[in-house]
C-alpha cells in the first residue's frame, strides 16, 4: 500500500520479507514482550517501501495480544492543514468505537473533547449559536493529551500509531515533543512514521527528527528497501500464476525493492506492461512539481541521460551555467538527485528518472537528446558509444545511431556482454539496411557492411544462448542475397547459418547446408573459409552416423586449419574426431583426444571450442559411468562458461544441466537443486526452461508435491 493511504478495510497486499523488522518494531514497543514501560519509536524509509503495510501488522499483532490500538494520519494539506489533526482522528476512533470510555475521558479532560472531530467541523452547534468558545491554553492540551494517553494504558496496553508525519503541522510535531520527552507511567508506547526521502535540508521536521532522537526512550527503525529475493517472492505472490523468468526479473531490477513499485509493475505487468502505470507516475512526479522552474529544466535534462549523468555533460547540454549550481542543490536537497562520485549525479530511484522522461514533450525529448548527440560527439566529454546511439536514435540521427550502436556492439563483446552486444549489432543491421541511412553513411565515407554486422549479432546472440534468435538473423541474411550474389559471399552467409544451426537442437538441415557451400567453393582449393565449412561439414555427416566420411572431413579440416593456424577450426575438429573414435569403439583414446583439444582450445582462448570439448570429455566418463569425474568435468565447463561471460551460451548452459542432472543420478539432490535453479540469474526463456525441467525432476524425487503445484 502507499505510505499516505491506510489500507481500506482488510485489503492487504502479502508482507514479504520484513518478519525481522517486524519482531524488532512489535519487541521495541512491548508488544512482545512483558514491559510496564513507555517506548517512542520513529520509524522512518522512502515512499512506497511499506511503513503502512508492516504498522497495520503490528497493530493487528498489538490487537491479538489484548493492546488498545488508536491511530492518526497527517495529510497534506500544505499551509491549510488542520492542527493536531491525527489527535483529532484518533480520540475520534475511540469515540466512535468505545463511547462511554471517550465520554468518561472529555468528563475528566475538557480539552479532549476539544479535539473531537464533531467539535471541529463547519456548523458545529456553538459555533452555529454564536458562542465564542474560551480560548484553549496550549500547556492544558498538552497535559490533557498526555494524561488522556496514561488514562488509557491503565486499562489495556496502548499503542499510538501516528502516520506521515513528514505531512504534520507544526503544533501536532509539538504535541508529539512533549509526548516524547514525558514519561509514562502505564504502558503507553508512540510509533510516528514518516518519509525519509521527503526531509529535504530545509524540511521543518528535519530538526524535529533530531532533537526526538537525542532523547533516551526514542528508538529509530529505518525501514530499507527488500532484497531481491524477497522482490521475487512478492512479485509471484502477487501475480497469482506462472511469470516468464525475464519479465519477472526486468520487476525486480525496475521496483529497486520498494513494495508499492513491485505491486503497480506487477498490475501493469497482468495489463500488458507499457509505461508507468498513471498511480505510480503521479506519485513519482509529485517531487517535480515541488521544485522552481530552473530546477526542474535540470532535472528533466538528467532524466534524458538516464539513471545517471555526469555534471560535465549535463553543463553542456543546459547550457545555463549560471543557473545549473543552485537548480542541482535545490534537486539534490529534496532528494530527487543524489551526488555520486565526484563529478555525477543520479536519480535516488530508476522509475523517477523514467517518470519524469516520461513526462516530457515529445519536442522537448528531441532537442534534448540531440543535446546530448552534440555533446557526446565533440570529443570533449567522456562518454559511451552505447549512450551516443541512443541519443542519436531518439534525436532521429539515424546514421550517427548506426555508426555508434555497431561500436557499442563491439565494446559490450569485448567485455563478455553479449546479450547487449548483439542488441548494438542488431540495432545497427536495422539501420543500415535502411536505403537513406546507407547513403549518408557512404558520403560520410564510413562503411558498414550488412553481412558483417550479421556475423557479428549472430556471434553475439549465439554467445547469450539466444541460439534461436541467431538461426533467424542468419537465415534472413541469406534471404536478403539477391540471385546474382558472388558464390564466396554466399558461402560465407551459409557457414554462419550452418555454425550456428549446428548447435541447436531444430534448424535447417546443417549437412544440405554445408553440402550446398562446398559446392560453391574452389574446387580442393585450401583457404580458411573451407576449413570452417568442413569441420561443420564433418560434424554434420558424423550425426548420420557415417564415420569413415566424417573423419575424412575433420582430418582435411584439421590439415588446413593447421595450416592457417585456426585455432578454433583446430579444435572443433579435433573434437569431433574424438566423438568418432568413441563411436568406433575406442574410448579411451577418445577422452586423451579431447583432453588435448580442451587444453589447446583453452591456451588459445577459444571459448566456444573449449566449452565443446569440455561436454563432449564430460559425456564420455557419464556415458562410461564415472559419475564423479563426470560431474567434476561438466562443473568446470560451466565455471569457464560463467568466466567468460556466457553461461547461456550453447554447451556452457549444456554443461550445468548435465551437471545438475548428474548430481540427481548420484543422489546429490541439494546440488541437483542448486544448479536447476534460475531465479537468482537472468535465464533466457530457453535456458530457464531446460533447468526448470530438471528441479521438477529433483522436487518429485524428494515427495515433495505441494512445490509442483
Amino acid at each position: 500500500m502507499m505510505d499516505d493511504v491506510p489500507p481500506a478495510g482488510d485489503i492487504r497486499s502479502p508482507l514479504v520479507g520484513r518478519a525481522s523488522e517486524l519482531d524488532r518494531l512489535a519487541g521495541l514497543v512491548g508488544v512482545d514482550a512483558d514491559s510496564s514501560g513507555a517506548t517512542a519509536v520513529l520509524l522512518s524509509g522512502d515512499a512506497g517501501v511499506g511503513k503502512t503495510r508492516l504498522l497495520a501488522e503490528l497493530q493487528d499483532r498489538a490487537e491479538q495480544a489484548g493492546w488498545r490500538v488508536l491511530t492518526g494520519h497527517c495529510l497534506d494539506f500544505g499551509e491549510s492543514a488542520l492542527p493536531y489533526l491525527p489527535f483529532s482522528e484518533a480520540f475520534g476512533r475511540l469515540a466512535a468505537e468505545e463511547p462511554t470510555l471517550a465520554s468518561s475521558l472529555a468528563a475528566s479532560r475538557p480539552a479532549i473533547a476539544r479535539l473531537m472531530p464533531a467539535r471541529r467541523l463547519l456548523g458545529d452547534e456553538q459555533h452555529a449559536q454564536g458562542d465564542r468558545p474560551e480560548r484553549l491554553d496550549r500547556a492544558d492540551l498538552f497535559e490533557s493529551v498526555h494524561a488522556a494517553l496514561q488514562q488509557l494504558g491503565g486499562a489495556a496496553p496502548l499503542l499510538l500509531v501516528v502516520e506521515d508525519v513528514h505531512w504534520a503541522d507544526r503544533s501536532t510535531r509539538e504535541m508529539l515533543s512533549f509526548l516524547f520527552a514525558r514519561n509514562f507511567t502505564t504502558p503507553v508506547s508512540v510509533v510516528a512514521s514518516y518519509r525519509s526521502d521527503d526531509l529535504h535540508r530545509r524540511h521543518p521536521l528535519r530538526g524535529a527528527v533530531a532533537e526526538w532522537s537525542r532523547l533516551g526512550g526514542v528508538h529509530r527503525v529505518d525501514l530499507t528497501r527488500l532484497p531481491d529475493e524477497a522482490v521475487r517472492t512478492l512479485v509471484q505472490v502477487l501475480h497469482g500464476g506462472p511469470m516468464p523468468e525475464l519479465a519477472l526479473h526486468r520487476i525486480v531490477e525496475r521496483a529497486e525493492g520498494n513494495a508499492f513499485f513491485t505491486e503497480e509493475l506487477v498490475a501493469a505487468a497482468a495489463d500488458g506492461g507499457g509505461p508507468l502505470p498513471l498511480e505510480l507516475a503521479d506519485l513519482l512526479l509529485v517531487r517535480l512539481d515541488q521544485l522552481d522552474d530552473s530546477s526542474r529544466l535540470v532535472v528533466r535534462a538528467a532524466a534524458v541521460s538516464g539513471r545517471q549523468v555526469s555534471h560535465p555533460l549535463l553543463q553542456r547540454v543546459v547550457d545555463q551555467p549560471a543557473m545549473l549550481d543552485g537548480a542541482l542543490r535545490t534537486a539534490v536537497e529534496h532528494n530527487i538527485l543524489v551526488p555520486v562520485g565526484s563529478d555525477s549525479y543520479a536519480f535516488r530511484h530508476a522509475l523517477l528518472a523514467e517518470a519524469v522522461y516520461d513526462d516530457l514533450l515529445p519536442g522537448e525529448r528531441a532537442r534534448l537528446h540531440a543535446a546530448y548527440v552534440e555533446a557526446l560527439s565533440s570529443g570533449d566529454i567522456e562518454g559511451t558509444a552505447a549512450e551516443l546511439a541512443r541519443h542519436a536514435r531518439a534525436a532521429n540521427d539515424l546514421p550517427t545511431a548506426a555508426r555508434a550502436s555497431a561500436e557499442a556492439g563491439d565494446e559490450a563483446f569485448a567485455v563478455a556482454a553479449p546479450d547487449e552486444a548483439a542488441s548494438h549489432f542488431e540495432r545497427a543491421l536495422e539501420l543500415v539496411l535502411r536505403s537513406e541511412v546507407a547513403d549518408v553513411l557512404h558520403k560520410q565515407g564510413h562503411r558498414l557492411d550488412p553481412v558483417e554486422l550479421t556475423a557479428k549479432a549472430v556471434k553475439a546472440a549465439t554467445a547469450a544462448g539466444n541460439v534461436l534468435r541467431a538461426i533467424a538473423l542468419a537465415q534472413d541474411q541469406l534471404d536478403a542475397l539477391p540471385p546474382d550474389a558472388p558464390a564466396l559471399s554466399r558461402a560465407e552467409v551459409i557457414q554462419m547459418l550452418a555454425g550456428v544451426a549446428v548447435q541447436a537442437d531444430s534448424g535447417p538441415d546443417v549437412l544440405a547446408l554445408t553440402s550446398e557451400a562446398l559446392r560453391l567453393l574452389p574446387d580442393a582449393e585450401p583457404t580458411p573459409l573451407r576449413a570452417r565449412i568442413l569441420a561443420l561439414h564433418a560434424r554434420a555427416t558424423a550425426t548420420r552416423g557415417r564415420v569413415d566420411e566424417a573423419t575424412r572431413w575433420a582430418e582435411e579440416a584439421l590439415s588446413i586449419a593447421r595450416r592457417f593456424r585456426l585455432a578454433d577450426v583446430e579444435s572443433d575438429a579435433s573434437t569431433t574426431l574424438a566423438r568418432l573414435e568413441e563411436q568406433a569403439g575406442d574410448s579411451e583414446q577418445s577422452r586423451r583426444t579431447l583432453e588435448v583439444a580442451v587444453a589447446a582450445a583453452r591456451q588459445a582462448g577459444v571459448v566456444g571450442a573449449e566449452l565443446r570439448g569440455l561436454i563432449n570429455l564430460g559425456n564420455i566418463h557419464y556415458e562410461s559411468g564415472r559419475l564423479a569425474e563426470a560431474l567434476q568435468i561438466y562443473r568446470a565447463g560451466w565455471d569457464r562458461a560463467r568466466e567468460a561471460g556466457r553461461p547461456w551460451a550453447p554447451y556452457g548452459l549444456d554443461s550445468r544441466v548435465m551437471a545438475a542432472q548428474v548430481a540427481y543420478v548420484a543422489g546429490g539432490w541439494d546440488l541437483a537443486s542448486e544448479l536447476a535453479d534460475p531465479s537468482a540469474e537472468r535465464a533466457p526463456e530457453m535456458a530457464n526452461a531446460y533447468l526448470t525441467s530438471v528441479g521438477l525432476a529433483v522436487t518429485a524425487g524428494r515427495g515433495d508435491v505441494s512445490a509442483l503445484d
